[in-house]
């Protein structure tokens, strides 16, 4: 919200320097900064947390762009990105529940300890990696080709970030829900599988995303991107 109220007002203000450019350079430079860092994070926690700086520069970038495609790109990334690391985060609280720790090293075989919790995190992972069919890859795409239709050249940083991040995510993650089971005691009782159901419930929201907006919604957001020039 407060980027969006700086550039309106910044473009509302015919003495002020336009604030795309800016937006741009420092989505683009939050994007490979978060990307690179991911590599080297050991705490699950602030792997998410470094995730989520790379997702506010994907947004600052497209919204730098401007125009009605890129303003809706996005609007739909805002929603989507939120409504996947909620679900993320609520899993990562269970895993550091059951687990005992938040060192990733530590922690391995999810989807065979628990398959529930295992293959909602995997699938967390994979939405906010940017993988189809879910929400997160339809707002990025977007937000990629309205990119290549205008300015070209700033696609090759914007897809160098989108596949750093990938790679790292996939890297750090693979072992926590494929790896042999770690042996590591559970710091209390493991949460019953009602308290799944949050994490569920957003996920299914960010398929049905990526597979289908509903046309109100495509409207609303359609009209709010005009709004933002």
């Amino acid at each position: 919200y407060a980027v969006l109220r700086f550039k309106m007002l910044m473009s509302a203000n015919p003495a002020a320097l336009a604030p795309g450019p800016l937006m741009v350079g420092l989505g683009l430079l939050s994007l490979l900064f978060a990307g690179l860092m991911l590599y080297r994070r050991g705490d699950i926690k602030r792997l998410f947390a470094y995730s989520s700086i790379e997702h506010m520069g994907i947004i600052t970038f497209a919204f730098g762009m401007g125009g009605p495609l890129a303003n809706f790109a996005g609007l739909l990334h805002m929603v989507m990105h939120s409504l996947t690391k909620s679900a993320i985060f609520y899993a990562v609280g269970h895993v550091a529940q059951i687990k005992g720790t938040q060192k990733m090293a530590d922690i391995s075989g999810l989807t065979v300890t628990h398959p529930g919790l295992g293959w909602a995190f995997l699938v967390g992972v994979a939405a906010i990696a940017g993988l189809p069919p879910l929400g997160v890859f339809m707002s990025e795409f977007l937000i990629v080709s309205s990119t290549f239709a205008v300015e070209p050249l700033l696609a090759v940083p914007l897809v160098l970030g989108l596949l750093t991040a990938f790679g790292a995510l996939m890297m750090r993650t693979t072992a926590m829900a494929f790896g042999e089971p770690s042996g590591n005691s559970p710091a209390g009782t493991p949460p019953g599988w009602v308290s799944y159901l949050p994490i569920h419930a957003h996920l299914a929201l960010v398929l049905v995303a990526g597979l289908y907006l509903p046309a109100p919604l495509v409207g609303w957001f359609r009209n709010v991107a005009g709004l933002l020039g």
